[in-house]
């Protein structure tokens, strides 16, 4: 695979389209700085894929695009097209010839192409994979990717040995892998919890369903036994009705002769009732003649007791208004005397008043003239200082110009012929800028403003959303270290499980006979012990063969067991039976205080332990009583022998089951740890979320408001620069036409002339300094002149207006003294207004008491004649009453006699209607409890044997216990049945989950494994490549490359040791710059070695080398040009001279590269 050629058209300086057609060897590319180079090689790494601007030496994307020149417009879209050959087939495609193209659009767009059909991004990703191209890999190689290759973090080096590997597609799978596997653990977890929720649900659904059963079984017996109860009671309510109709017939009889009877005495008492109504008129009338007369006598009294009330009150008060006259006639006096006080103060003040506004008047005229003349003096003050100041920028304007006059004297000379001929066409530039006019004023502040906003809004969200990720990424570390640490735990835990359910360790014909579960079979001795942790081997030592002895039941099942291991079991191996019916004492050794037993194996245990002592050293002890055991699991007997170790070779199961129970530990603890991980996961993952939502937003407004603000900030710049120097172009050419012809004679004359001028500018800048220093102290002196003036201005306005409050005072005092007379005179006059009044009704009362004298005797006559009428009347009415009583108490007697007959009828037609309305309550409430008439029930639910009593007890029973049941969901059985098909569904896609993450781990397992076997020989070759290709550059010294960390060859960092000839090892760091760059160039081509690129474009790396170190870098170019293409962008002479093709780069017209090419070998023979 080769590359034939490059097509540029509109990327960065290449305005135009320009093909590059790329040869064999080694291709140099020249030209001056900034000529547009660099944008070739920026070109090659953009057409591959490179998303970051910065790598392409831009702040966005959009800035490839060509940005205009002076003679030319910006244009839309810029595009570069890669073709090479593939006669070899390294590119996965039919094809042989590839053509890569890419395109950018002003507006943000961009697209991609093989042979001319659009693409996808990722399909030139993977079309270039393991090929040694990409935008990433060694293809292209600049200067300052040097500094990326020996920096200080060795993980920068990483890209290079994968693109060299080929392991890039490995770590692609894996990440998608484990993507998978941690949204298969989250569906997991999160299927683990509805799963949790529906067997919670489906609990308490089983729950209600047999409380649904129970009430409906209830209700049934409660209808049968209900509906016979109500037809007892039917019967006994029709019976009571029968006899009480019986008694109410009855009772009718004797009330209607007590009703006759009553009719009679009623005849005879309504006459006496009206003779007594006569007889009490007649009382009345008399009684009312007699209060006439008692009326008249109190309205004579009344009237009497006024009349002399009002004359007593006329003489007291007549004197009093003697004494009010006298007080209101010397008020009057007072209060003229007053008026005329205020009256003479008030012209006093007066004439105060004028003398003040006198002298205020003269005050304010006198700082008046003093303000006209501060400011007067203020303003000749700020002139001087104003000649000052342009006196000395004329000063440095002479100076200035007395430089500039000799340095025009050269160059008027030679721009005389050239203003001439560049006028024309500056004015024709100006008329057409100006024709377009001023289209983006006042654009850019509203514009600058807001991309500040938008940015200032951006940065907290940044900042923000970084702390997220930061805090993300640390839970996810955190969550996939503890589901390791799970599935690790998990694995152990299952494994050793499996070894305890199987009893591995065991003899066969234990674990056969276990496995029978049969003959009253408990277990081994060892499930019923629980050891500390450190006593396990001595435990094990000490019981040796019979930590596999079996417990059973009986000594019977011991004979069963002997019958079956003789007559079935052929495995072979032999047995140790413990019967429970036959444990002998318990021994008091120490082992036993330091161990724990359960069970009915237990007492077994206890005894085959309590015969042993548990030692602190492994030495013989001298003086045993019995046999003891050290930690480390020595036996002594007392009879002399030790045992070491376990010779029945048990060791281990004590341990495994203390490991089994601290790995169940640990699990749930782990397990714990995940799900509060899983829901911070959870919990960050959605913050993180709108985070970047909103962030995307802001961005994207950003992004928006830099986009406009540099466009608008690009055409004015551009409308302003053009404007800008083709007025100053037509300017300047114009007035140096003009005095050019003149300016050379007068230039000598001129510059004498300035400099006498600078002199007298000079002594009149000391003149007016002088002068402004004398009027400042003027100033100075008259500001406090005014101030002083100032101040005693303000003190007589105050006065003033003091005064000008106490005339007015004074004028209030006044209106209220005379008004304060008017109301004396008024009162005065109401005094002599009442005193008349009054002496009138004085007399008037005396005449009212002589006549009410007279009256009073006539009337005390009359009330005597009236008070003997009323006495005779009442002698009659009561002669009337006492007949009236007795008549009344036989009335009574008959019609309580009555009353008694209805009340009792009253009595049995209340119980009746309680009897009727128990039945129709007893058929309502049947109706309303079980839906139908009670003569339905009645016929339909058949009748039951028992007393009244048993069945009311029985259904009082039954209420009770539905009362017990509470409230009852009735649905409840079809909701567990479906709940339970649910919770069956999910469980299976549980197990399907399971599954998947046992495939998804094995997949990264497979997948890692092949990549770190790619990795590792890669690296081992690149590594001794390295070495040589150092020694060759110089000449000698050691270099290698290794590992950070070598147990995770996929993500660790590769660290890199140079030390050249002659020198100690030192770091890289400490490395000249062209010691640098050669051991960087040692790596490349080290990797070159191994897997060499079609192509390699070297920018400008030859920069740092000396002429010693140029020869050995070209001599290994040309080793590697004959399986590899070179494109050289360089300054350096020697680096050109050994190149096979030339391509120099130029702008001919400004800001517009173009391309120049030349065969080496052509032209040498030229």
């Amino acid at each position: 695979m080769k590359l034939q050629s490059i097509t540029i058209k509109g990327f960065k300086s290449f305005a135009d389209s320009t093909a590059i057609k790329i040869h064999s060897g080694i291709t140099a590319v020249v030209g001056p700085n900034g000529c547009g180079k660099s944008n070739i090689s920026d070109a090659i790494r953009w057409v591959l894929g490179e998303q970051r601007p910065s790598a392409i030496r831009g702040g966005k994307m959009e800035e490839v695009i060509f940005q205009g020149s002076r003679d030319r417009r910006p244009i839309n879209r810029a595009s570069v097209v890669m073709t090479v050959s593939n006669e070899d087939k390294v590119l996965p495609v039919s094809f042989e010839e590839v053509e890569i193209g890419r395109t950018v659009y002003r507006n943000g767009g961009s697209d991609y192409s093989i042979n001319r059909s659009e693409c996808r991004l990722r399909d030139v990703a993977d079309l270039c994979r393991d090929t040694g191209l990409g935008a990433t890999t060694y293809s292209v190689i600049e200067n300052r990717m040097i500094d990326a290759i020996l920096s200080n973090r060795p993980e920068d080096r990483r890209n290079l040995f994968e693109e060299a590997a080929g392991i890039g597609k490995y770590k692609d799978r894996r990440r998608g892998a484990l993507r998978r596997l941690e949204q298969t653990d989250q569906d997991l977890m999160r299927l683990e919890d509805v799963i949790g929720e529906v067997q919670t649900k489906v609990r308490s659904l089983a729950r209600q369903k047999g409380k649904a059963e129970r009430h409906k079984r209830l209700r049934e017996r409660r209808l049968i036994v209900e509906v016979n109860v109500v037809r007892g009671e039917m019967l006994q309510l029709q019976s009571r009705l029968k006899e009480i109709d019986k008694v109410l017939q009855g009772e009718g009889e004797i009330a209607q002769e007590a009703l006759s009877s009553l009719s009679v005495a009623e005849a005879v008492y309504e006459k006496l009732k009206l003779e007594e109504v006569d007889a009490e008129r007649g009382v009345r009338n008399a009684e009312t003649d007699l209060e006439k007369v008692r009326i008249k006598l109190a309205e004579w009294e009344r009237d009497l007791a006024v009349a002399e009330e009002r004359r007593s009150y006329g003489d007291r008060r007549l004197v009093q208004l003697k004494d009010a006259k006298i007080d209101h006639a010397e008020r009057k006096v007072t209060l003229a005397s007053e008026i005329d006080a205020v009256v003479e103060n008030f012209e006093n003040q007066q004439k105060l008043v004028v003398g003040l506004k006198t002298d205020l008047s003269e005050e304010s005229k006198l700082v008046g003239e003093q303000k006209t003349e501060l400011e007067e003096l203020r303003k000749t003050v700020k002139q001087s200082e104003k000649q000052e100041l342009d006196l000395a920028r004329k000063a440095a304007l002479m100076s200035g110009e007395i430089e500039s006059t000799k340095g025009q004297l050269v160059e008027f000379e030679r721009a005389k012929v050239e203003i001439e001929t560049e006028l024309s066409g500056a004015s024709e530039a100006l008329t057409e800028i100006l024709s377009q006019g001023d289209l983006f004023e006042n654009k850019m502040a509203p514009l600058e403003d807001q991309l500040k906003s938008s940015k200032d809004q951006l940065t907290p969200l940044t900042e923000n959303l970084e702390a997220s990720r930061s805090a993300l990424e640390s839970l996810r570390s955190e969550y996939l270290a503890a589901v390791g640490s799970v599935s690790a735990i998990r694995g152990k835990l299952i494994a050793l499980e499996d070894l305890e359910e199987r009893k591995e360790g065991t003899d066969d014909a234990v674990r056969a006979l276990l496995a029978l579960n049969d003959h009253g079979v408990l277990g081994v001795l060892m499930d019923f012990v629980e050891v500390p942790t450190n006593l396990n081997v001595a435990v094990e030592s000490y019981l040796g063969p019979f930590c596999q002895a079996v417990v059973v039941e009986s000594q019977s099942h011991v004979e069963e067991i002997s019958r079956w291991f003789e007559n079935q079991w052929e495995g072979g191996g032999g047995l140790i039976l413990l019967p429970c019916d036959q444990v002998p004492e318990v021994g008091e050794g120490s082992l036993l205080k330091v161990i724990s037993t359960k069970g009915k194996g237990g007492e077994w245990a206890e005894s085959l332990i309590g015969s042993a002592d548990i030692l602190d050293t492994t030495s013989m002890p001298s003086g045993l009583k019995r046999t003891a055991v050290s930690p480390e699991g020595t036996v002594f007997d007392p009879s002399g022998f030790v045992r070491i170790g376990n010779i029945a070779g048990n060791q281990g199961m004590l341990e495994r089951k203390s490991l089994i129970s601290e790995l169940q530990e640990s699990l749930i603890s782990e397990e714990k740890i995940v799900v509060g991980l899983s829901t911070s996961i959870s919990e960050a993952e959605q913050q993180l979320g709108i985070l970047e939502e909103t962030l995307a937003v802001q961005r994207l407004a950003v992004l928006e408001a830099e986009d406009e603000l540099r466009r608008t900030d690009t055409e004015i710049q551009n409308q302003m620069t053009r404007r800008t120097n083709a007025d100053s172009y037509r300017e300047e050419f114009v007035r140096r036409l003009e005095g050019i012809k003149v300016a050379k004679e007068k230039a000598l004359k001129r510059t004498t002339g300035l400099q006498e001028s600078r002199g007298n500018v000079q002594v009149e800048q000391d003149r007016i300094a002088s002068s402004r220093e004398s009027f400042t102290v003027k100033l100075q002196h008259l500001q406090n002149e005014w101030e002083a003036s100032r101040a005693r201005e303000n003190q007589l306005e105050v006065s003033v207006a003091r005064n000008e409050v106490e005339i007015q005072g004074l004028k209030d005092k006044q209106l209220n003294l005379n008004r304060e007379r008017q109301e004396e005179s008024q009162k005065l006059q109401n005094v002599l207004s009442e005193q008349a009044a009054l002496q009138e009704e004085v007399r008037a009362a005396r005449e009212l008491k002589n006549e009410g004298s007279v009256a009073m005797e006539h009337l005390f006559i009359e009330s005597d004649l009236a008070r003997e009428a009323v006495i005779e009347k009442r002698n009659v009415l009561e002669g009337v009453e006492e007949a009236l009583e007795k008549i009344e108490n036989e009335v009574k007697s008959y019609r309580q006699k009555e009353r008694s007959i209805a009340d009792r009828r009253h009595t049995f037609e209340l119980e009746r209607q309680e009897v009727t309305n128990r039945q129709d309550i007893i058929s309502d409430r049947l109706q309303s409890e079980w839906g139908k008439p009670v003569k339905t029930l009645l016929e339909e639910v058949e009748s039951v044997d028992g007393e009244s009593g048993d069945l009311n007890g029985e259904l009082e029973e039954i209420l009770a216990k539905l009362s017990k049941i509470g409230l009852v969901n009735m649905l409840a059985v079809e909701e567990h049945e479906e709940e339970s098909d649910r919770l069956v569904f999910l469980s299976e896609q549980r197990e399907d989950l399971i599954n998947a993450k046992k495939d998804l781990l094995e997949a990264i397992r497979q997948v890692n494994e092949t990549a770190i076997n790619l990795f590792d020989q890669a690296f081992e070759k690149i590594r001794d490549n390295f070495s040589d290709t150092f020694e060759r550059l110089f000449e000698g010294g050691t270099a290698d490359i290794w590992l950070t960390d070598p147990t995770d060859p996929l993500e660790s960092g590769i660290e890199i040791h140079a030390s050249p000839k002659g020198k100690r090892t030192q770091r890289i760091e400490l490395l000249s710059g062209g010691e640098r760059a050669l051991t960087a160039l040692s790596l490349l081509f080290g990797i070159y070695l191994f897997k060499p690129s079609p192509f390699c474009v070297l920018d400008e790396v030859d920069a740092p080398l000396d002429e010693s170190n140029i020869g050995r870098f070209i001599r290994l170019l040309d080793d590697f040009k004959g399986q590899t293409q070179f494109i050289l962008i360089t300054h350096n002479p020697r680096s050109i001279e050994a190149a096979d093709w030339i391509y120099g780069v130029t702008m001919e017209e400004p800001g517009v590269s173009s391309i120049v090419g030349v065969r080496l070998e052509e032209s040498e023979t030229t």
